[in-house]
């Protein structure tokens, strides 16, 4: 089988629009490349599909210049390889790194080699989907879970995406953990890579538009490291849905759009935690303020 590697040059604040446009349109996963500037890579099989699909990303390019999120350069460039270099090529971009003091990503091909007694795997296969731990949203709030969790909790992972961060959950010590996602193949992903870390065996993946068809008791801690404009649209959803005294993790948001979620947050009851930030990248550990 042969495919194409397509590769689109962007910039910091769209890398994630971008990883999700290309996801959106049957990518199975992304990778990054900050060699030359900043480029988000994609494989497609090369058959009579390619040429709508490629006609797709663009026009969904010159939509996302239209919702006020610069892509450019944006230029899109198409190459083909075999089925043995696609391979290769995710073994190349991706190897085992430590994210936070306790937890290491590992791709599921290399043996991890703790190098601390405390150090814990996340077994991810990094071609199946974006979010494996590389990227400073993901970093940021698995930062985040070591900070609030204590052991015992409940969690409810909204846009699970690989499922790195219900594993990291689950190596932290939260009791219980729902994932969801509003896409299919995102779930299908994630219970993939469930499989890989025995400790995730009994968490729960639903397809769900955030939080809509979630039934379920109030949790301790709902996390979500998504688009900014999807967290607005959810802030409110997390209200009735988090216990007393309960945590909500949020991360995903840009410079740009930082203020404005910060106003959401507030004018939904929440008061921010702990704020944090990495590049330009935020994430937010937010409490619903005590009358």
């Amino acid at each position: 089988m042969n495919w194409q590697a397509v590769r689109v040059d962007t910039n910091t604040e769209a890398v994630e629009f971008v990883c999700d446009l290309l996801i959106s349109v049957g990518a199975d996963g992304v990778q990054i490349d900050e060699t030359n500037g900043i480029s988000v890579i994609a494989y497609y099989e090369d058959n009579d599909q390619l040429s709508p699909i490629l006609s797709n990303i663009q026009a969904r390019l010159q939509l996302l210049s239209k919702m006020a999120v610069d892509p450019s350069p944006a230029t899109v460039h198409v190459s083909g390889i075999s089925q043995s270099d696609w391979e290769n090529n995710w073994k190349k971009y991706y190897h085992a790194q430590r994210i936070t003091r306790h937890l290491t990503v590992v791709p599921s091909w290399e043996t991890f080699k703790p190098q601390q007694s405390e150090e814990m795997p996340i077994i991810m296969d990094p071609q199946l989907s974006f979010g494996t731990g590389t990227h400073e949203t993901t970093r940021l709030m698995m930062q985040a879970l070591e900070t609030v969790v204590r052991g015992g909790e409940s969690m409810i992972d909204v846009g699970t995406g690989s499922g790195v961060l219900a594993v990291a959950a689950k190596l932290l010590g939260v009791r219980s953990v729902l994932a969801t996602d509003i896409d299919d193949v995102s779930v299908k992903v994630a219970k993939e890579n469930l499989m890989l870390n025995p400790i995730a065996a009994d968490i729960k993946v639903i397809t769900s538009d955030l939080l809509l068809n979630v039934d379920s008791q109030p949790v301790d801690l709902i996390v979500a490291n998504i688009l900014a404009d999807v967290i607005e649209r959810l802030i409110p959803q997390t209200i009735s849905r988090l216990k007393p005294k309960g945590y909500f993790l949020v991360s995903g948001i840009y410079d740009a759009i930082a203020p404005h979620i910060e106003e959401q947050l507030h004018a939904n009851g929440y008061e921010i935690v702990q704020k944090s930030q990495m590049g330009e990248w935020h994430s937010y550990i937010t409490q619903i303020k005590e009358k």
